[in-house]
């Protein structure tokens, strides 16, 4: 009888600890470049796919000098799964009203994109179509 207390008691403590367990962050990082240059400043949103199964949360990723890097968020990394991308960028030169500066492109959305697990890299190349009719917006009150 106590050795059946025992096995159950410990079945219960392994099957608690396996459904808490989370999936570990991924991590994600690459260049971001416009008509050949990387951008100055900028960010990448990502955007749950819920209708494929990703319940996470929106993730920004800052570009600075044309690198972005998911490790340098707090905290770090992503979850894996399926997203829809948008990214802006900025010319870098901060203004008032305009923290990143003005607008070099018009805003790249609905890129659809899964995060893998692990550690991996993806480089984006803005469409130079973007760069046409730029609608400059006000990013910030400074």
């Amino acid at each position: 009888m106590l050795v059946r207390r025992t096995f159950l008691f410990t079945a219960c403590v392994f099957l608690a600890c396996g459904c808490s367990s989370k999936p570990k962050p991924a991590q994600l990082s690459g260049k971001v470049t416009f008509k050949g240059q990387p951008v100055p400043a900028g960010f990448i949103t990502l955007t749950p796919d819920v209708a494929n199964g990703n319940l996470g949360q929106n993730t920004v990723l800052q570009i600075k000098d044309g690198v972005y890097d998911s490790s340098r968020k707090n905290p770090p990394g992503i979850k894996p799964g399926p997203y829809f991308l948008r990214i802006s960028g900025f010319d870098g030169k901060v203004i008032p009203y305009f923290g990143q500066g003005k607008q070099i492109f018009n805003e790249w959305k609905d890129i659809e994109f899964t995060v893998p697990d692990g550690v991996s890299t993806k480089d984006f190349e803005i469409p130079p179509s973007l760069g046409d009719n730029v609608k400059i917006e006000k990013t910030a009150d400074t």
